[in-house]
């Protein structure tokens, strides 16, 4: 469709000064044409009254490569989700990023950006950074000096599982190349070696730490519950630490008490792939909903998903809710409930609130399209 009209609903971007006014958008080939008290309807007109609009949610964590480890088709973890921009992180390297792009990235209603593995075949096998052979920076830089409007930065997993005897080699190699090439770097953490506080001490200003939160042995708390000295120095530098729910990590506890600790999440994203769709995580509003219930501002956690990784990824045209901007909107409700959910490492939480995503529309060209939701 061509036009569309949003009547009456709460706006949520503070970035854009909008705090849950009450206001109608008009939609003219694919971007915002005016944003106002009383716009006339024109086209397609969709009733909002009692619902939230936001910008499209933009989801920094998935993977949406389906030929390598975890991945699915790019719409199944985007607008299905409620989320009207993605970025893949590492599934693909420097040897198949090509792939990737021709036959998902420019086939997906979704708009899919990519961080892409600094190992040379992304997430094909398992270990990628465990030997010096599967890292080819030339051609890295190749792909990115080619592709520069959609490889937005880098991904490297520092686990042990997957540098094995590298240890801190590859991703202090990762950090290297990301300045070298001016891209943000995002850092997967996890089961130790390396250590995180070796790994935070190696990373520099607009890098991104993914599963900041989880609950593995040696993460982002001490051993007296509060947030370790090396994340406060790396957030000093303009590190951001991001939430990456993921099957394995996102503690509600570790969460919890680094909010009671003054240190909050920079970014919220899923980690969503083949083994977390189904739950625990299920979307972006649903990761939402299990942080606002531990204790994060609604219109904090909206900006977390939206604005913010816009402005840090440079994903031109998203991420707000302002004329000339590309027309990609969630419309939800916020209901109160009674309803027992689960985080990565089986402890529960009982929602007191939650997002309930009722329609995605979403924006490619001159087209808009609306996705209408029955998913968590």
């Amino acid at each position: 469709m061509k036009v569309l009209t949003i009547k009456k609903g709460r706006l949520i971007s503070p970035v854009n000064g909008y705090h849950g006014d009450v206001r109608d958008i008009l939609v003219r080939d694919g971007v915002i044409a005016a944003v106002g008290d009383s716009i006339d309807p024109q086209g397609t007109v969709v009733d909002a009254r009692g619902c939230i609009v936001t910008p499209g949610f933009i989801d920094i964590h998935t993977h949406c490569y389906p030929k390598v480890s975890l991945g699915m088709e790019p719409d199944e973890l985007g607008i299905r989700r409620g989320s009207t921009a993605i970025l893949d992180a590492g599934s693909s390297g420097a040897d198949n990023y090509e792939d990737f792009r021709e036959n998902y990235i420019e086939k997906s209603g979704t708009k899919v950006f990519t961080l892409l593995n600094l190992a040379k075949e992304g997430l094909t096998h398992g270990h990628e950074l465990s030997d010096r052979k599967n890292i080819d920076i030339p051609r890295l830089k190749e792909m990115l000096q080619k592709y520069p409007d959609n490889i937005v930065g880098l991904k490297a997993r520092a686990s042990a599982s997957v540098v094995c005897a590298m240890g801190l080699e590859p991703i202090a190699l990762a950090v290297r190349t990301a300045r070298e090439v001016g891209k943000p770097l995002m850092v997967h953490v996890g089961n130790r070696p390396p250590e995180f506080t070796e790994v935070l001490d190696l990373l520099q200003k607009n890098d991104v730490v993914t599963h900041s939160f989880h609950g593995k042995a040696g993460g982002i708390l001490d051993e007296e519950g509060h947030v370790i000295p090396q994340a406060r120095r790396a957030r000093e530098r303009g590190v951001q630490f991001d939430v990456g729910h993921g099957v394995a990590s996102f503690s509600f506890r570790v969460f919890e008490r680094a909010l009671r600790d003054g240190f909050d999440c920079d970014m919220i994203s899923t980690d969503l792939h083949i083994e977390n769709y189904n739950g625990p995580v299920y979307s972006l509003a649903a990761v939402v909903s299990k942080t606002i219930n531990c204790g994060e501002e609604l219109e904090n956690a909206v900006a977390k998903c939206t604005s913010v990784p816009a402005r840090h990824f440079g994903l031109k045209g998203l991420g707000e809710i302002v004329v000339g901007m590309t027309a990609d909107f969630n419309v939800m409700e916020l209901t109160s409930c009674e309803e027992t959910v689960l985080d990565s490492i089986g402890d529960s939480l009982k929602l007191k609130q939650k997002l309930v995503l009722k329609k995605t529309i979403y924006s490619r060209g001159n087209e808009s399209a609306i996705m209408e939701h029955a998913v968590k």
